[in-house]
């Protein structure tokens, strides 16, 4: 008499799904990184420079604080307007997740403006100080100034095409609440330029202004 066996298949356990970053995010956090290490060594020089003077901004030119006072609203309004622009930006972003196409339009766009606002704000003020003969080879200051905001002025033009490629792609329906890694990637892109800047005014403008 036979015996039938049955043969059990093995039960294999689900296995737990974890949200995996999209390659676009995973090359904007390699990029950011790199841009880290890159304004990272910009402020170090800086620092070694202000601790290796006993007076700060080093002399010529002696009316550098005075050059601070004369546009002193200049860099405060820019870093409202860049500011205001990392809101703008952030609640276009929310609002494409949303599929709130109209919103992020709105919102894109005024980050655009903001981000130009800025870019000329930077403009009038490095003409205000050549103007007053604060340059690049005046002293070790007036090179980091320059080099350190120049600098950054470029990473938020770069930010503005990127910003404006956006605009045009979402303009041909290519964003939605399921694929919109294109906006977020830049997203973080543009926050970062403005957190660089925090920095910057705090180093370059309130840092000197208040230095004894």
């Amino acid at each position: 008499m036979a015996v039938a066996t049955m043969q059990h298949q093995p039960v294999h356990e689900p296995v737990p799904e974890y949200p995996a970053i999209k390659p676009g995010m995973m090359g904007m956090y390699i990029f950011l990184a790199s841009e880290v290490m890159f304004f990272g060594s910009l402020f170090a020089v800086y620092f070694y420079m202000f601790g290796s003077h006993a007076t700060w901004p080093p002399t010529p030119p002696a009316g550098a604080k005075e050059f601070y006072v004369a546009v002193a609203p200049i860099p405060i309004i820019n870093t409202v307007v860049l500011f205001s622009s990392a809101f703008t930006c952030h609640f276009a972003a929310d609002a494409i997740a949303r599929d709130n196409r109209r919103r992020f339009f709105i919102l894109w766009t005024a980050t655009v403006l903001l981000g130009l606002a800025f870019e000329f704000g930077q403009l009038y003020e490095f003409i205000s100080a050549f103007s007053r003969g604060l340059n690049l080879q005046v002293n070790q200051f007036a090179s980091a100034f320059f080099i350190m905001t120049g600098f950054h002025g470029a990473h938020v033009l770069g930010g503005l095409v990127l910003l404006t490629l956006i605009l045009y792609r979402a303009a041909k329906g290519q964003f939605n609440s399921q694929h919109h890694v294109g906006v977020a990637a830049v997203t973080l892109y543009w926050h970062f330029v403005d957190v660089v800047w925090f920095f910057l005014f705090l180093i370059l403008y309130v840092g000197v202004a208040y230095h004894p």
